[in-house]
């Protein structure tokens, strides 16, 4: 988390109104935020709730809890609400919600409970998020420790309810009867104050009998002794934050109910809302129309980030990260650029500069340089390739072996109708399985629009392909790799996409290369990796 969050003001101020209705103790706003990756979203929302919780400490009217969740690997509210409750669960600062909740878990399972159950379970929980339920318990507790060390320790006095109720909130346990709280009239003692009622086979309600006065004389007198504020006179207010949110798709049970959980008396202890983030700008149009009337929404767009803006960010870690003297100067717009060209992302720019340093040191240079920035990229790139072609599916992955096949042929740009027999070929080799022209057709849009793919407009009229394509970055040993790596569903073991064929035309394509590069070294004085 950077000291300051640069190039993103305007966003900043937007999130700030939102959460300055939380310090006004007004009703709480529901926020949006969209913007592709690497934009500042996340770390906008972060940096705002820290500087909220600071200012929220001048402030002894209101109680703010925020929850923080990555839906990235969740794919339901349902997933959602479980990850949520356990993230409380498992946090030692709300240890009383084991006994508030009507559980028998440490934390919840991931599967096998009814919906219902699971929602009612997380909002229990997010109800007992509250002043009453952890601040105030903490106070009231060092209180009392502290009764009987006061000079002239003030007159309390307890009755059967109030000692049920200090055994249950806010203590987990009271096993004796402090010897410094003594008894209204009316009340017998069925044993002495002293007596340590663990140990007794009655439980508090026979021990004590009667009838008490106000069960909440005691804490009243508490609270103005050691001038700890009421719960009455505080506003809890619970924000869930759900980054990623598309990811738990259409089914958005989660969003349509924070929101209205006060409505439809799913909590009462608190003024919940929600935050969602997401890299999806077309989400809220997927959103359900009940989720969308009932959110009260703010909507706020993070741009991408413009050179200026991404060289600010980068300046700023550059100064952190290297000792001085040790990066040049022109590294910083370099590396600005690049990530410009990757769409303004300044987690590209951030990784792209800390690689650019690792290499300088495995080089074992003292200095970071243009040339490192530059391997960086193209290495980042290679990753990038790597990734995209992976996540491909097996009939895709064919489709991208056939391109490589009549590349290595010097036969590309092509067709779908040319590379269309040769596809069938191997999809039948390889997966015992083709499918239509017109599948491969939207493979090949689906690969150039991620950047594997040069596609070139060549209309030959009606009935004719429009399109050619070729590969955008030759590194035939890249794709081998992944296709070796894949071992597609329904095949024998051991099976992957690399076919016979492939392989030999990349190894007669290889010896060639090495052929021609060692003739150009013997008559040059070229470095040789060029």
């Amino acid at each position: 988390m950077p000291d300051t969050v640069l190039g993103r003001d305007t966003e900043l101020d937007e999130i700030s109104e939102v959460l300055q209705q939380l310090i006004d103790n007004e009703a709480p706003i529901n926020t949006f935020i969209y913007g592709v990756s690497g934009t500042g979203k996340t770390v906008s929302v972060k940096y705002q709730l820290q500087e909220l919780k600071k200012g929220a400490q001048n402030y002894n009217d209101i109680s703010i809890t925020f929850i923080y969740q990555n839906c990235e690997s969740l794919s339901s509210s349902y997933q959602a609400a479980i990850s949520l409750t356990n993230q409380l669960l498992k946090d030692d600062q709300y240890a009383h919600l084991h006994d508030r909740l009507d559980i028998d878990y440490d934390t919840l399972p991931s599967s096998g409970l009814p919906k219902d159950t699971v929602y009612s379970i997380f909002f229990d929980a997010l109800d007992h998020l509250t002043y009453e339920d952890t601040d105030y318990r903490e106070q009231i507790a060092e209180a009392l420790d502290n009764l009987d060390r006061l000079e002239n320790p003030p007159d309390l006095q307890i009755g059967a309810d109030e000692l049920i109720w200090l055994s249950k909130h806010p203590f987990d346990e009271v096993e004796s009867v402090p010897s410094y709280l003594s008894f209204p009239p009316g009340f017998e003692l069925l044993v002495d104050a002293e007596t340590d009622l663990s140990n007794t086979s009655y439980s508090r309600s026979e021990v004590l009998h009667g009838i008490p006065e106000d069960p909440n004389a005691l804490l009243s007198e508490i609270e103005a002794e050691f001038d700890i504020r009421s719960p009455d006179e505080v506003t809890n207010y619970v924000t869930v934050v759900l980054d990623e949110v598309d990811r738990i798709g259409a089914r958005d049970e989660l969003l349509y109910e924070i929101p209205r959980a006060q409505a439809n008396n799913r909590v009462s202890n608190i003024r919940p809302s929600v935050i969602g983030i997401s890299n999806d700008v077309a989400y809220k149009e997927s959103i359900q129309s009940k989720t969308d009337s009932s959110l009260r929404l703010k909507e706020i767009t993070f741009r991408r980030y413009d050179a200026t803006q991404l060289g600010e960010i980068l300046h700023q870690r550059a100064e952190l990260a290297f000792k001085d003297g040790t990066y040049e100067d022109e590294i910083v717009p370099l590396a600005a650029a690049h990530a410009r060209q990757q769409g303004g992302d300044a987690r590209f720019a951030i990784d792209l500069l800390h690689k650019a340093g690792v290499k300088a040191k495995n080089d074992g240079d003292d200095v970071v340089r243009k040339d490192h920035v530059n391997k960086a990229n193209e290495e980042k790139e290679r990753d990038r390739i790597y990734e995209v072609t992976s996540d491909l599916d097996a009939q895709q992955k064919v489709t991208l072996s056939v391109i490589m096949l009549h590349d290595l042929r010097d036969e590309t740009p092509i067709s779908r109708e040319m590379l269309y027999p040769k596809y069938k070929q191997l999809s039948g080799e390889l997966l015992d399985k083709t499918t239509s022209k017109r599948r491969v057709a939207d493979y090949l849009k689906e690969m150039y629009q991620l950047g594997l793919l040069n596609r070139k407009d060549n209309y030959g009229g009606p009935g004719k392909s429009g399109y050619v394509y070729e590969l955008d970055t030759v590194d035939y040993e890249m794709i081998l790799r992944v296709l070796g790596e894949t071992e597609p569903s329904g095949m024998p073991d051991g099976s992957d996409l690399l076919s016979t064929e492939l392989i030999d035309e990349f190894e007669s394509f290889a010896d060639q290369n090495s052929q021609i590069r060692d003739a150009t070294q013997a008559q040059s004085t070229v470095d040789p990796w060029k």
